[in-house]
This record gives structure tokens, C-alpha cells and sequence, in this order.
């Protein structure tokens, strides 16, 4: 990325979603994907599971893609949804199992409030025919909505969320407390880095976005479909400035039309890829972590 904010062609996309949460295609589908667009490194990073880079790690050094271990794991503190992307944790690790298996149980209880709400305005769904819709183990709004679609009250996705399931509108309900100083607890004991996934998503006020990188965040998510040109640079100027890992790629779920334009477009380049790297390999040297990629 130059100083005005232009991308640079990524050779690496951090911030992928494979069917083991809410994306439409398999760990082995989505790594067929990458090869194609001739990425040489990749990291799922499904909703609260690392189940993704279980299934594919063989595949993946089959086709000479180093994939990284990675999570996203969804924050809830003070009325504010905040997502912390971490990367080159030990999958295995106790402590991620444990906290699949809770986030499985926050995210089922949740859900079963939103069906309740959906069947008090009329809305007829039940809590089978949405997770019917998850093909992995994790559920949430995106199998709710598609319930709500296959039961034709409404014509897309996108509408069932814009009607029903955003913040404030009727069948929503907010996640259960999670506070970030959890997630960063969790991935740094199991090895990893913490990066703040999309900030231009959640944070308006610079002041705010700042204290809540001094937390312990490791880095920040630079390159994203919803920042646009000033915020890439504003961003990475901060990192430069804070000495923080830059990390990006194409939030890709496979379930709405931008992203297959998304994919291949948005991610770090190879000199960012090599710092980032450079930074695991060191944990993983002094953690003695087995997980920081398929190749390396």
C-alpha cells in the first residue's frame, strides 16, 4: 500500500470463512479457490472454530498454499459487537477447544431467543429449520435468516436481515457478554497473534479505536472491503507508528454477490506476509506451536 492507500496485489488473504461457520464452501472448496487466484497463503477464520484448518491442512500442502491457523472470535462489551481475529494459535490447545464448545452454547442460546422472537411477530420458523441451515457446528443469524428465506418471508438474505435480525429491529438479539480482554487472553495463551478484525466496521471515533489497541492487540486489520482508501492509510500508518503486524483479506463468505469480486482483491502483500510470518514463526519457536501453517 502506497501513502495514499492503494493496494498493493495481496499475496495473502487472512480473513476467510469456510461452511464450518457461515461461509458457503468447504475448507477444501475455498483452498481450490485460492490456488486459482494464485494466493500462496491463506487463513480460515471462521466464527469461534478452528475446525476449518483441521480439514484441510493436508490438502493444502498438497497444493503448496501455507495456511495459517486462525479464529475469529466474537467480542460483546458495553452494547458494542467487536470481532478479534487470531492467528497462528495451537488448535489443539485445551483452552480452544474450551472455548469452541462455550461459544457453541452462547451462540445456540442466542438463536433460540431469536426464534422466539420470529415466531411472536408471526413468523413461523422453527429452531430445527435454522439449523438445518449451519452445516457446521456453529449457528447464528446468517442460518436464521436463511430459514426465514426458504420460508419465503422475505426475498433475499439481505432483507431478512434488514427487516428482521439487525440491531434494532424486531427478532434481534444482542450476543452475551464477551469482553475483548477474553479473546486476547485466549489467543495469546494458545501462541497467537491478536489482530482487530474490519475497525472501520465498528469505530468512528479515532480516540476510542486507539485505547482499545493498547489493550494488547498485536495488530490491526489494514486491508478490508469497508475501508476505502483513507481509512487503509490511516490504519497503516498506525501500525507503522505503533510497530503493530498489518494484516488484511477479503472477509469472504461465499453468500452474497461482492464477493467472489472481493476474493483475490484484498489481502497483504509479500513483504507484509514476511514480517507477519517472521512474527509466528518467533511464537511458535518460544511456544512450542505446531500449528503456524501446513507448508512451513
Amino acid at each position: 500500500m502506497d501513502a495514499a492507500g492503494t493496494l498493493s496485489p495481496p499475496v495473502a488473504d487472512l480473513h476467510l470463512h469456510t461452511r464450518c461457520s457461515d461461509g458457503a464452501l468447504s475448507p477444501e472448496e475455498l483452498l481450490q479457490k485460492a490456488a486459482q487466484r494464485g494466493l500462496c497463503c491463506i487463513a480460515f477464520t471462521d466464527h469461534d472454530t478452528v475446525e476449518g484448518y483441521e480439514a484441510a491442512s493436508a490438502l493444502a500442502r498438497q497444493l503448496g498454499i501455507e495456511l495459517v491457523s486462525g479464529i475469529e472470535v466474537s467480542c460483546y462489551e458495553a452494547g458494542r459487537e467487536l470481532h478479534v481475529l487470531g492467528y497462528g494459535i495451537d488448535v489443539a490447545h485445551r483452552r480452544v477447544r474450551e472455548h469452541m464448545e462455550r461459544a457453541r452454547e452462547r451462540r445456540w442460546r442466542r438463536l433460540e431467543r431469536m426464534v422466539q422472537r420470529c415466531r411472536r411477530l408471526g413468523l413461523m420458523v422453527t429452531l430445527e429449520e435454522a439449523t438445518e441451515e449451519a452445516p457446521g457446528a456453529v449457528v447464528g443469524r446468517p442460518h436464521l435468516a436463511a430459514a426465514l428465506l426458504r420460508r419465503g418471508y422475505c426475498q433475499s438474505l439481505a432483507e431478512a436481515f434488514a427487516r428482521y435480525l439487525e440491531p434494532g429491529r424486531p427478532a434481534y438479539e444482542p450476543p452475551e457478554e464477551f469482553p475483548v480482554v477474553r479473546a486476547l487472553e485466549l489467543i495469546h495463551a494458545t501462541g497467537g497473534v491478536a489482530i482487530l478484525a474490519h475497525p472501520g466496521r465498528a469505530f468512528q471515533n479515532p480516540r476510542l479505536l486507539l485505547e482499545l489497541l493498547r489493550r494488547g492487540f498485536d495488530g490491526v486489520e489494514v486491508y478490508h472491503p469497508q475501508h476505502g482508501s483513507v481509512l487503509r492509510s490511516y490504519y497503516g500508518l498506525l501500525a507503522r507508528q505503533h510497530r503493530w503486524l498489518v494484516s488484511g483479506g477479503s472477509d469472504y463468505h461465499g453468500t452474497r454477490p461482492y464477493d467472489e469480486w472481493n476474493f483475490g482483491r484484498f489481502g497483504i502483500s509479500a513483504q507484509e506476509l514476511e514480517r507477519f510470518c517472521e512474527r509466528l514463526a518467533m511464537l511458535g519457536r518460544r511456544c512450542g506451536n505446531p500449528a503456524l501453517g501446513a507448508t512451513g
